[in-house]
Order: structure tokens, then sequence, then C-alpha cells
């Protein structure tokens, strides 16, 4: 059991690093309020936003799931950011505090607790754009294909366009590949070789996008990920040979969803003097 669940935790680490990096690829389907929402999140000054992945996973007779949020705000120009990122696993919660500036000469500083103690550090723009959740939206509507508005619904009061599509395997395996997201699974002695043959049968990723409609803001993105985890799991089992014998996994669920709100409103915040200190 010790196996399977650093297996899964590898995964699992890899699998959110790769839904955090903004991944561009596909053309978004279908028409104006599509192409307004991806431009107006571009342009929004802040906003407020969750990310949360929920996963159960089955290994030798026990399941486990895990809940990881991500609580973020962050400003635009000058760039400032907070994140509260929270995992529950087995009733055990763990919270890593994350934040960020932008200073007048264009650097930026991170500042991290991780439970116990505050951590600061020099960053550059590209080591920040985890987190810029502008873009990832805007991204994730150019990397989904064929999506078709289904209606109309009312989300907290307010109409929304509805848009369904996937994100093909063939996609998710050319971002995968070239974003060394499962690099970690080396560390199992598995080659860059049978990587590829793993991803080499990817399904679909289905997606479900709305978008307000009045102002058009992409406000939620739903990712349901299962299929793809699940026989990503049984590959990396296939692939470890005999090291793997007599272990078995599943991945019953395995759901993404990044909610958007407070746009070019955020909730204000100021780093702790702890942090700077």
């Amino acid at each position: 059991m010790k196996k399977m669940t650093r297996i899964a935790a590898l995964l699992a680490a890899a699998v959110l690093t790769l839904c955090l990096t903004a991944c561009g690829g596909g053309q978004a389907g279908g028409g104006d309020p599509l192409a307004a929402a991806r431009k107006n999140i571009d342009a929004a000054s802040s906003m407020d936003a969750v990310m949360t992945m929920n996963m159960e996973m089955e290994a030798g007779g026990e399941t486990v799931k895990t809940v990881t949020s991500m609580d973020m705000s962050m400003f635009n120009k000058p760039m400032r950011m907070k994140v509260e990122a929270t995992t529950e696993a087995a009733d055990q919660e763990a919270v890593i505090s994350i934040y960020a500036e932008e200073s007048g000469d264009g650097s930026y500083t991170l500042y991290m607790n991780d439970g116990t103690s505050w951590h600061s550090t020099a960053a550059t723009a590209e080591d920040l754009e985890q987190y810029e959740v502008g873009q990832i939206m805007s991204a994730y509507i150019d990397f989904a294909s064929s999506l078709k508005q289904e209606g109309t619904e009312t989300m907290d009061g307010v109409s929304v366009y509805k848009y369904t599509g996937v994100i093909t395997g063939q996609n998710m395996q050319d971002v995968i590949l070239e974003s060394g997201a499962l690099n970690s699974l080396s560390s199992l002695g598995i080659s860059e070789d049978q990587m590829k043959e793993m991803l080499s049968g990817l399904g679909d990723i289905p997606v479900t996008l709305w978008i307000t409609e009045t102002d058009l803001y992409p406000v939620r993105y739903d990712m349901d990920m299962t299929g793809v985890m699940d026989g990503l799991m049984k590959a990396v089992l296939e692939s470890l040979g005999d090291q793997a014998q007599g272990l078995t996994m599943s991945v019953p669920e395995m759901t993404i969803t990044i909610t958007c709100s407070n746009i070019n409103s955020a909730t204000d915040f100021t780093i702790p003097d702890e942090a700077k200190n």
C-alpha cells in the first residue's frame, strides 16, 4: 500500500502541475461569446478564484479520497497574489500559504508558509504563470476542441451560457510530454519510451464551461479526468512490471473545477509582516 500511495501521489502532483500550467494548442470553437470571454478574462485587472481537485483512489482494497483546493486572489499592474492551498486526505489537513508581489523595478518576490515557518525568495514572471488564473482559463478555452453552446442556465443568480467539449487525448499527450509533468515517474524506474507508450492510449477529457450572459466572463470550468487518470494509473503499474506484481489500483473519481468571481474587483489583502520579515 505504501508503494501504491507513492505512485498515486506522484501522479496526482503531476496532474495538478499540468492543470495549473497554461497550455496552448487547440482552437476554441463556436462564436462570439467564446471569443469575447477569452478577451475579457485576459484583460481583467483582478479576480478571485478557487481551483478544486477531487481524487478518489482504490488500492489494495483500500480507498483514499483527496481534496485539494486553492483559494486565490490576484491583481495585475503591479502584480500581487495570494494563494491558500489546502489538501485534505485521510482525516488530515495540510495548508500552504503563498503570496507574491511585483516591485517597482519589475522584479518579483515569492513568500511561502509551509505550515511551520515563512520563506521568501526572488521569483520571475515565468515562475508565477502557474497561478495566473486568467491565462489558465483563456488557455483552456483555446485548448478544448468542439466547444458547443448548450443553452443558458442560472448560476448563483446569474444567467450564464453553458458550453461542452473535450480536450482530446492526443492534445493532452502532447502537452504532458512537452511539459515534463511526469518526469517524476523516472524515480520509479520508468523510462521515457515507457512514458510515451503509457500516454499513447489516453482518452478524451470532457469539459464544461460557463460564461456570464451579460458581461461575457468565463466564471467556471470543469474537467472530468477520471477516465484518463484511471487509465494512466493502470499503465504505470503495467510499466513497472515485476515491481508492481500483485498491486491493484484504480481511480473512481478525478475532477477539477475552476471558478472565478469578483472579476475586476478582487478581495484585497495585505502580505503578513512575518512573511516579509
